[in-house]
């Protein structure tokens, strides 16, 4: 269904800027924070090369007081890593060194054989497709009550892989049958970290930069924290501030959100740069491969505009079709091919005064994107 937009909007990144439009986005980042003390700071960037879009805002709040420009500095994006990381495995894919219809026995450890049957799970009928499209049945580790807690309460504790999927095993059931419904999981992420690194016998962060151009693109601020050092030369800037409502949680240990569920820290730059290339064609070796990346969108819940395929989500954005990936701290990397518009945000706080803080602002930048020249 996507798959003319994709070619529409790759086309166009060749085409000529058109004259530049109003930039609307410092505007609205001096809102949102003047409106909701909470948010340490805002930062957004949006490009449409066709549309003569390259547009960028950034402001700080009260609780942000490290150095500016606040738009070169990185932050922690959560579960958006989710899209590199399945990307990675579709490259595996691509190689026939990983087949999306491959059970989960044979590609993980025994401990994690053993974690999964203790909860109820046959890993002989899991497949990477299910863990990629989060249909695997899993219970998310992140929504054990005994998590958060354990997080806000000792923020330097180095968490582990296996103590994660143990979580989300010990005590629970299975939400579904493999292949019978989405339910978000970020332990299936956190699996299928472990899937390629002993597939590719690499660390994940090298494995990943093995798998993506990230260097080549340009990726200068995008980095596993604390599993490969900065990429930058010289080291990149500061991390903006990350609060948890009122908890400060920007110098909390990153492993309690590292294994694949998440675990990049990147820039709106970065991921701008990133997400376009993935559409023009920059990321996989075979355009098939992207079409099967943004195939088969499945609703969320019922009724709900938001939809979720092999690894993209699927949403509606003022009217406009548009695939990307959201992050716990309120980061969101969208792509709206029919604009050829790629946007990226991040609010750096889950807790907001408005709930939908986030969508409301991504909407926003897209209804002012698609206003008429």
């Amino acid at each position: 269904m996507l798959i003319a937009p994709v070619i529409t909007a790759i086309a166009l990144l060749s085409s000529p800027v058109a004259s530049a439009r109003p930039d609307p986005l410092q505007a609205l980042a001096d809102a949102l924070v003047a409106r909701d003390p909470a948010i340490p700071s805002v930062v957004m960037r949006a490009v449409s090369p066709s549309a003569g879009i390259e547009w960028s805002g950034a402001a700080a709040g009260a609780r942000e007081t490290g150095p500016k420009p606040l738009l070169e500095r990185p932050f922690r994006i959560a579960s958006t890593t989710k899209l590199f990381v399945g990307a990675a495995v579709l490259r595996l894919v691509e190689d026939d060194r990983l087949g999306l219809e491959t059970s989960l026995e044979g590609l993980v450890s025994a401990s994690t054989l053993e974690a999964l049957r203790r909860g109820g799970h046959d890993p002989g009928r899991i497949t990477l497709r299910h863990l990629l499209s989060h249909t695997a049945g899993l219970p998310d580790h992140t929504q054990m009550k005994a998590f958060p807690a354990a997080v806000t309460t000792d923020p330097q504790r180095r968490w582990r892989r296996d103590e994660q999927i143990a979580l989300a095993m010990d005590g629970t059931r299975p939400v579904g049958q493999p292949g019978e419904t989405w339910s978000y999981s970020d332990t299936g992420y956190v699996i299928l970290g472990e899937v390629i690194e002993r597939r590719t016998g690499q660390s994940l962060a090298m494995a990943i930069r093995t798998l993506l151009p990230l260097d080549q693109l340009g990726l200068a601020d995008t980095w596993f924290e604390t599993l490969e050092p900065p990429t930058r030369a010289g080291g990149s800037p500061p991390r903006l501030a990350q609060y948890l409502g009122d908890v400060d949680m920007t110098a909390a240990d990153p492993s309690f959100d590292l294994w694949g569920g998440g675990g990049l820290v990147s820039t709106v730059k970065d991921l701008t740069i990133f997400m376009r290339a993935m559409l023009d064609g920059k990321v996989f070796r075979h355009p098939e491969t992207l079409q099967l990346a943004l195939a088969a969108p499945r609703p969320v819940k019922a009724g709900a505009d938001t939809r979720h395929g092999l690894i993209f989500f699927h949403d509606r954005f003022a009217g406009h079709e548009c695939v990307g990936h959201p992050g716990f701290w309120n980061v969101d990397l969208v792509a709206c091919t029919d604009l050829d518009l790629v946007l990226a945000v991040s609010l750096n706080q889950p807790i907001t005064r408005q709930p939908d803080e986030r969508r409301r602002l991504v909407t926003d930048i897209v209804t002012a994107a698609g206003k008429p020249r």
